[in-house]
């Protein structure tokens, strides 16, 4: 997924997974207060809606497996 966060105010981010790394426990869905991350098929972690993403890194910081990681785009 290459679309990135359009929120205004703040900086674009882009939510990158590396599926490789990913045991999809889920924890990245659970605590992204903004519904980014969504299970789809096989329960695979998509980024479902990344035009919300306002960048609190809940996602990356938590995530046990370090398959997450967010781009910030330079101004």
């Amino acid at each position: 997924m290459t679309e990135l966060s359009t929120v205004p105010g703040l900086p674009k981010t882009k939510v990158v997974i590396n599926q490789s790394f990913c045991k999809k426990c889920g924890i990245c869905i659970a605590f992204c207060n903004k519904a980014v991350l969504a299970a789809g098929e096989g329960n695979r972690i998509e980024v479902a809606q990344p035009e919300k993403c306002v960048g609190c890194g809940n996602c990356e910081n938590l995530c046990p497996d370090y398959a997450i990681t967010l781009e910030v785009e330079e101004a």
